[in-house]
């Protein structure tokens, strides 16, 4: 089994979502992929546990988090 078929299906449109605007924050990912705000954090954090996507900002002045896809999602 492949990685992204472990995934759930929030999971690997985040994964498109990044692919295709990323780096974004858990808000923009759920605006682009049309889910809830919970639900893409949930992904996010998915993604994150695979080794697929990364925070790469959580220091700017909002605090927000930035999440981008890691090489090995991008192989």
């Amino acid at each position: 089994m492949s990685e992204s078929e472990a995934l759930s299906c929030a999971a690997k449109l985040a994964r498109v979502v990044l692919d295709n605007c990323g780096p974004l924050s858990p808000a923009e990912v759920a605006e682009e992929a049309r889910l809830s705000e919970a639900d893409a954090a949930d992904a996010l954090a998915e993604l994150d546990d695979a080794g697929l996507a990364e925070c790469v900002c959580g220091l700017c002045e909002t605090k927000e988090q930035v999440y981008a896809l890691t090489e090995r999602a991008e192989a």
